[in-house]
């Protein structure tokens, strides 16, 4: 037979998966030619069996077979020819399956220096090659040099007529090249044009399933898994339609079950953000303002429930989803401020599944900022004075201060944040007064006064107060700053001091009325309510912290008895001064 004809026999064997056929068929052809001494067809056989084994994974016979073709090719003066060159590539695969890469590389390049002295640079046997040895470069981690041949590839392929398939391959194994260099864009479009051209010219191939499961992969590592999940069903369809359940379909299908298990599970706003900037905003930053990153702080932090790792599924309704911040110094900001936020316009509007929608009122939360004018729409000025501390607004100092900051290479955002991390020792000492004097006030007071009354609403109203008193007392105890109301409640899973209060806080909310046990002309602690009973329990407990933190020397439960002495601890006279309801 000749040479055309055992290698159509064996794409015949192949094709219908018949791999027994094709090894007893090369044994016989090969018994033949050798006995004819026919040194070419042998050499083509022996290359076909390097193949044979390298695809079964019997790498001792092949290896075998490697000595037996490289004595034949130097006994017969084959070594600088063509037929060498085909030896020398089907060798290299099989040492490169094998991770032998420097005896890989080492083959390849003797099989480049062959084709350039023999082959025409629009030779259809160079794609191949370069093919080849750029998956070698991609499995020693050398992406650039196996992007640069993956690109000599395409370049040599786009040349030729009806290469359609290897042309779609070579855009498949270019597309990986990208992403293992983190460019994902050249990545997905390499990736759509392979699929395009399988779709046309081979819709059953093989290759086209692994380029449609390598875009499900490319969105996996986007981490938009929703995507990744759809275009995984769409190639376990084709291949079962076409293939069967086989061991590729398997594959597909347990990739698919890792991107559901991470589908279902929560993921924060802030770790989208974070990520949707190593995505995509680190690499913009580097490319196109890498002069200027020095001068850059990047990260997220201000409004919204993400900033506060507080968000939940009806967070992503308005003002969620992939966005980070980039703070300039002013001068900077003015000089390349509005190009910065061109670019980062650019950016793709949807990552892991989300697309950001912003609301009338959540402008201003992501984008290209001067430090200077983000941190002015939270506070008129950075506190300098303790009187300026004393007044200045809660939930814009926990804007200022929550968050996460990704990258600061200025530092200047870093340094803000840790002036402004939480108030002077005397201002939470006065802050604390404040509180406690309310919570005396609207909850071991007035309460007990609004129902003798039988005034249910404003008993209400003294209960809610007592609450919101309550909270901010735990906070301050914990030495963080309040979440405005919506949150407030919530973040007490994160307060270790008095943090359980959370219990008894929510009883006071839920139980009904108590006003069945006001009837009587009660002139002293009514333990008939139980809203009283807890709002005592409350203030014991908290009594108890003030004493654990020194803040006060005697365990009264009454909280407004405690105010005179702790006032007496504050160092500085105007905030000593104040009244104790003040700030």
């Amino acid at each position: 037979m000749s040479g055309n004809e055992i290698q159509k026999q064996l794409d015949c064997f192949y094709s219908q998966n018949q791999l027994e056929q094709a090894y007893q068929f090369l044994l016989q052809e090969l018994q033949n030619a050798m006995d004819k001494e026919d040194d070419l067809i042998v050499l083509m056989l022996l290359s076909e069996l390097i193949g044979y084994y390298r695809v079964t994974a019997q790498f001792q016979y092949g290896n075998m077979i490697v000595n037996q073709a490289l004595k034949i090719l130097k006994a017969k003066n084959l070594e600088e020819t063509v037929h060498g060159a085909t030896t020398f590539i089907n060798i290299a695969t099989l040492y490169r399956v094998q991770g032998k890469y420097q005896e890989a590389l080492q083959f390849y390049k003797k099989t480049e220096k062959i084709y350039k002295n023999l082959l025409s640079e629009k030779d259809e046997r160079y794609s191949a090659f370069y093919n080849n040895l750029s998956l070698l470069y991609q499995e020693m981690g050398d992406y650039h040099q196996a992007l640069d041949c993956a690109l000599k590839a395409l370049q040599m392929i786009s040349k030729l007529d009806n290469c359609e398939i290897e042309q779609a391959i070579t855009y498949t194994n270019l597309s990986q090249m990208y992403f293992s260099l983190k460019d994902t864009i050249n990545g997905k479009q390499c990736l759509q044009k392979a699929i395009y051209l399988f779709e046309k010219y081979a819709p059953n191939d093989p290759h086209y399933f692994a380029a449609l499961s390598a875009l499900g992969q490319s969105y996996y590592l986007s981490e938009n898994y929703q995507k990744a999940i759809y275009i995984y069903d769409d190639v376990l369809e084709k291949i079962e339609n076409v293939f069967g359940k086989n061991k590729d379909y398997q594959t597909v299908f347990m990739n698919r079950k890792k991107v559901q298990e991470l589908l279902e599970k929560p993921v924060k706003g802030l770790e989208v953000c974070q990520k949707y900037y190593e995505v995509y905003g680190q690499k913009m930053i580097t490319e196109k303002f890498g002069h200027y990153q020095k001068y850059m702080a990047i990260g997220l932090f201000g409004f919204g429930s993400e900033c506060l790792g507080y968000d939940d599924i009806i967070s992503q309704d308005h003002d969620y989803g992939p966005g980070f911040c980039i703070w300039l110094p002013e001068d900077i900001y003015q000089e390349i401020g509005q190009s910065l936020q061109e670019e980062y316009d650019k950016l793709p509007q949807e990552f892991m599944g989300l697309k950001r929608i912003q609301s009338h009122h959540g402008s201003g939360r992501v984008g290209v900022f001067s430090i200077d004018s983000f941190f002015q729409q939270f506070l008129y000025k950075i506190p300098s004075t303790l009187e300026e501390w004393l007044y200045i607004d809660e939930n814009a100092l926990l804007a200022c201060t929550n968050g996460y900051i990704f990258n600061d290479f200025y530092g200047e955002v870093t340094r803000i944040r840790e002036k402004l991390s939480y108030y002077p020792e005397d201002i939470r000492i006065k802050k604390i007064v404040r509180a406690i004097a309310k919570m005396a006030q609207s909850g071991q007071y007035n309460y007990a006064r609004c129902m003798k009354r039988h005034d249910d609403v404003a008993a209400s109203l003294a209960l809610n107060e007592f609450v919101d008193q309550t909270l901010s007392v735990i906070y301050l105890l914990n030495k963080k700053y309040k979440p405005y109301y919506k949150w407030s409640f919530y973040g007490l899973r994160d307060c270790f001091i008095l943090g359980d209060l959370q219990e008894y806080l929510k009883q006071l909310i839920l139980l009904p009325t108590q006003s069945q046990h006001w009837n009587e002309n009660i002139n002293t602690i009514n333990t008939n309510d139980e809203k009283v009973v807890i709002i005592e329990k409350i203030c014991q407990r908290v009594v108890m912290e003030l004493y654990k933190q020194s803040l006060t020397q005697h365990l009264d439960d009454f909280l407004d008895n405690h105010t005179i002495d702790m006032m007496n601890l504050i160092h500085d006279k105007k905030i000593k001064a104040k009244h104790i309801m003040e700030g």
